[in-house]
C-alpha cells in the first residue's frame, strides 16, 4: 500500500466523523421541533445520539487500526526494497572478485606465491558469499518458526579462537583480539552461537574503520557474557530500538556506503533467544559500540 492510500483513509475518516456530527445536529433540531416537552421523544433522541457516539468510537478505532496496518506495510515495503538493493550489491561484489581472481589465474603465468594469494582471495570472497546466503536462509527459517536449538557441549574459548582467527585472515590483519582467560563449557547449538558471534563481529568490522575490536568473555553468576567491543561511530539513540529488526539498516540504501543486508543482528538476536539468552547494546567510551551476548548455564 502507498502513502496515497494512507492519506485517503484519513480523508475518509474525517468525512465520516463530520457527517455523523451533522446528522446528530439535525436529529437534535428535529427532536426539538417535534415536541420539546415530550420526555419520551427526548429519551429517543439521546438514545440515538448515544448509539451514534458508540458507533463513531468503534469506527475511529477501526480507522486507527487500518492506518496502523498501512503504515507497517509501507515500512515493510521500504525495508524490503532496501534489502533487495543491498543484497544485489552484496552478491555482485564477491562474485566479481572471484571471477577476477579466476580469470587472472587462467590467463597469466604466475609464481607460486601470487597463485596462492589469488586462491586465498577467492576463498575469502566465497566465504563472504556463503555467510550472506546462509543469513537469508536462516532469516526465512526464523520467520517460519522452523528452528530448534540442537544443544551439545561446546568450549567457548576454542570456538572464539577459531572465529577470531578466520576473521583476521579475511581482513588480512590482526584487527580482532580475544580476551578469554579460561576455557568455558556450555550446552548450546554450536552453529547458532557461531553464526550469532560472526554476524555481530562482521557488523563491528564494517563500522570500526580499521580500529581494534575486542571480544571479551566474562563469567557471571548464572551465565556467560561475550562482549564484542568496537571503536566505530556507535549507534544513534533514535536508532537503538530498531537495530535488531529484520531488514533494518540506518539511512537510505541508495546512498549508504557500508555493506550489509540488515539480517545479521536480527538472526543473532533470535538464535540467542532460542538459548534463553539475550543480546544487548550499549555505547562504548569514548566512542563505538558494545554488543553483549548473555548465555545462561544449563
Amino acid at each position: 500500500m502507498s502513502k496515497k492510500s494512507n492519506i485517503l483513509i484519513y480523508i475518509l475518516g474525517i468525512y465520516v466523523v463530520l457527517q455523523f456530527i451533522w446528522w446528530g445536529y439535525q436529529i437534535i433540531n428535529l427532536g426539538a421541533l417535534v415536541d420539546s416537552s415530550n420526555a419520551q421523544t427526548s429519551r429517543r433522541v439521546f438514545m440515538i445520539l448515544g448509539e451514534g457516539g458508540v458507533f463513531i468510537l468503534i469506527l475511529l478505532a477501526g480507522f486507527w487500526q487500518i492506518q496502523r496496518s498501512i503504515r507497517k506495510e509501507i515500512e515493510l515495503s521500504q525495508n524490503q526494497n532496501n534489502f533487495l538493493l543491498s543484497v544485489t550489491h552484496e552478491l555482485k561484489t564477491p562474485l566479481t572478485s572471484i571471477q577476477l581472481a579466476l580469470q587472472t589465474l587462467s590467463k597469466r603465468d604466475l609464481n607460486k606465491e601470487q597463485t596462492q594469494t589469488l586462491i586465498e582471495k577467492a576463498i575469502s570472497e566465497n566465504e563472504r558469499l556463503k555467510i550472506l546466503i546462509d543469513n537469508i536462509i536462516q532469516a526465512s527459517s526464523i520467520e517460519n518458526k522452523g528452528l530448534i536449538a540442537d544443544k551439545k557441549p561446546i568450549n567457548i574459548k576454542t570456538l572464539l579462537e577459531k572465529i577470531v582467527s578466520n576473521s583476521n585472515k579475511r581482513q588480512e590483519k590482526n584487527l580482532v583480539n580475544l580476551n578469554c582467560p579460561n576455557h568455558f563449557d556450555l550446552s548450546a547449538d554450536i552453529f547458532m552461537i557461531e553464526t550469532s558471534i560472526i554476524n555481530i563481529l562482521e557488523n563491528a568490522i564494517k563500522y570500526a574503520d580499521s580500529n581494534e575490536i575486542i571480544v571479551n568473555v566474562e563469567n557471571g553468576t548464572n551465565d556467560l557474557n561475550i562482549s564484542i567491543i568496537d571503536q566505530g561511530p556507535g549507534i544513534d539513540e533514535n536508532e537503538k530500538k530498531f537495530i535488531f529488526d529484520k531488514f533494518y539498516r540506518v539511512g537510505n540504501e541508495e546512498t549508504r556506503l557500508k555493506k550489509g543486508s540488515g539480517l545479521g543482528l536480527y538472526i543473532a538476536k533470535h538464535f540467542i533467544q532460542l538459548h534463553r539468552g539475550d543480546i544487548t547494546y550499549s555505547k562504548n567510551t569514548p566512542c563505538g559500540s558494545i554488543f553483549t551476548i548473555r548465555l545462561p548455564y544449563e
